[in-house]
């Protein structure tokens, strides 16, 4: 009897115990928790736009309890066998989104009874299934600033550009999740007539990186590119601030197939726009700018080309072999006279054009708002021999400049003197609060003489000089084309119709460059654009730079109209 006793004790214990079980109301014991979707913060565009683009789909918290059926809950186990369950599970199972889920699956799940997340193709909602917009990043080859934004790894870090620098804050500050709360009982099966709490983590609110890029001006710059460079880099900037709108590199890397990229030759990961290259003649804009700051009445010095300079017993030529005859420095700069500028570099000296190469922040370290940048270089030289001014008057030697320094050289130009700040961060949004980015006051770099100058002297390289094929269809620009020797060489394959033989010629590599700004002319409330457009290997491949900048020139006119 004292054994019988104490085994009815203990089954009346468990009773008690598994009635609390299933009476939720009573203890938070069987309060359960269930991540729904969560995502890392957005890169966004000036406009508040996100950058990155996201596939369709969405995660769908799906409740078995709430399923309407014509029996008790308890006995699930035979929703299988009637027709409603069957239409339900069917519907689900259309709508997901993973192939490799079955429609047993499915029905397995829902007989559990435990709410369970489901992600599909279709935004739907009703009285069993909730869905969520899920941000899942677009694995595509058309993504737009790929270069900017980088890409998200398996393991959910950031690679490359803004995803990987601002790894930790689009984690973890700029993170945001949504979570279900509901009740059940010992087998974790939700109670039909307890409602499932969603509980938004700043989910539903937009928090992340903003850049100063315009995504329709960045997809612009992308389709322009695409028709005519296999190798380059556009930059795209406002002149009085600094910000860049628009920054393009190729060729690129597709999401779909990154693996394929990792051998590759061709450096599809490489930011060009990044990257530093021998300038040439854009490099006689610094020039210029040192004669003028060191006496205005350089403006006015008359040279006459004959095609050929002695400097420190070495010649050299202009690329008109028979000369331009006398020239004035505008002129001269129209028309990207060699021998002019070798004359003019000599006359004022080397350390007066390394001094402004500086001003302007040539081989100065920048790592724009935190994105590693190679920066150009300008050989720090005492006394260099004649040739070798003459060499660096028109961008060739060592000299290296990066299409950022030249987008920030055209800004100060057409900024009345002021040099600005090249930034791409904007602000940081979180917490429903924007935290904007700190950038150094600009600071005045040319008098306001020599603006009036190099003003005169870009509009006449556009008007009738050597930039005329990038004239806009509306509008006046001014800028300063290049075509800049590289010291790399390529072998190219050349057929003898004569002999029927294939030869092989080494050729050597030539980048064409543009850069400039777009509007010249006052127009009210509209400040103008820089743009730095480099073809590498431009030359040989027939692929101008002064085209690009036209077509970009022409789709800002719009605006103006």
């Amino acid at each position: 009897m004292l054994l019988t006793g104490i085994v009815f004790f203990k089954l009346y214990t468990i009773s008690i115990s598994d009635y609390a079980k299933v009476m939720p109301t009573l203890t938070n014991q069987y309060t359960r928790k269930l991540d729904v979707t969560e995502r890392r913060g957005f890169i966004f565009d000036r406009n508040g736009e996100i950058i990155a683009g996201f596939d369709d789909v969405y995660n769908c918290l799906i409740d078995p309890s709430k399923i309407p059926q014509s029996y008790e809950f308890i006995n699930l186990k035979t929703a299988a066998e009637t027709e409603s369950f069957e239409k339900i599970t069917q519907k689900i199972f259309e709508m997901r989104d993973n192939p490799n889920i079955s429609k047993e699956d499915i029905s397995g799940l829902i007989i559990q009874g435990r709410p369970f997340v489901l992600r599909i193709n279709k935004n739907i909602s009703n009285e069993y299934m909730t869905s969520f917009q899920t941000y899942k990043r677009n694995q595509v080859s058309n993504a737009p600033a790929l270069h900017i934004t980088g890409y998200i790894n398996k393991e959910g870090n950031g690679v490359g550009g803004i995803e990987e620098t601002y790894n930790d804050f689009l984690k973890t500050t700029a993170s945001a999740k949504i979570e279900a709360v509901y009740n059940s009982d010992a087998l974790q099966q939700s109670f039909g007539g307890s409602p499932i709490r969603i509980i938004d983590y700043g989910y539903s609110s937009k928090t992340g990186v903003a850049l100063t890029l315009d995504i329709n001006l960045q997809k612009k710059a992308e389709e322009i590119a695409d028709k005519y460079l296999s190798k380059g880099a556009i930059i795209i900037a406002s002149a009085s601030t600094g910000e860049i709108l628009a920054c393009v590199s190729r060729p690129v890397y597709s999401l779909d197939n990154i693996s394929d990229y990792i051998d590759s030759e061709n450096g599809e990961f490489i930011n060009r726009a990044f990257c530093a290259f021998t300038p040439g003649s854009v490099f006689k804009t610094i020039v210029a700018a040192a004669a003028l700051e060191c006496d205005k009445d350089y403006y006015f010095k008359e040279y006459e080309c004959t095609g050929i300079i002695d400097a420190g017993g070495k010649d050299f030529r202009c690329h008109k072999r028979t000369g331009h005859g006398n020239m004035s420095m505008c002129e001269a700069y129209a028309e990207s006279c060699n021998t002019y500028f070798m004359s003019l570099a000599l006359d004022i000296g080397y350390e007066r054009i390394y001094e402004m190469a500086k001003n302007f922040g040539i081989g100065e370290k920048n790592m724009l708002d935190g994105l590693s940048v190679k920066t150009g270089n300008i050989p720090d030289k005492i006394n260099p021999p004649p040739a070798f001014i003459a060499n660096t008057a028109i961008g060739q030697g060592e000299l290296l400049i990066t299409p950022l320094e030249t987008a920030r050289i055209f800004c100060c130009i057409a900024n009345n003197g002021i040099l600005p700040e090249l930034s791409i961060v904007k602000s940081f949004v979180f917490e429903d609060k924007i935290s904007s980015m700190l950038n150094l006051s600009p600071k005045k770099a040319l008098s306001d003489d020599t603006v009036k100058c190099l003003l005169e002297m870009t509009q006449a390289c556009v008007e009738y000089g050597t930039g005329s094929i990038a004239a806009p269809e509306y509008g006046i620009a001014g800028g300063k084309t290049s075509s800049a020797e590289s010291g790399q060489y390529t072998e190219e394959k050349i057929y003898n119709a004569d002999t029927g033989e294939i030869a092989t010629q080494r050729i050597q590599i030539v980048h064409s460059w543009f850069s400039g700004y777009y509007p010249a002319n006052a127009v009210p409330d509209y400040q103008p654009y820089v743009i730095s457009v480099i073809a590498e290997g431009g030359v040989t491949d027939n692929v101008r730079s002064a085209v690009i900048f036209k077509e970009i020139c022409d789709y800002l006119g719009m605006n103006l109209r």
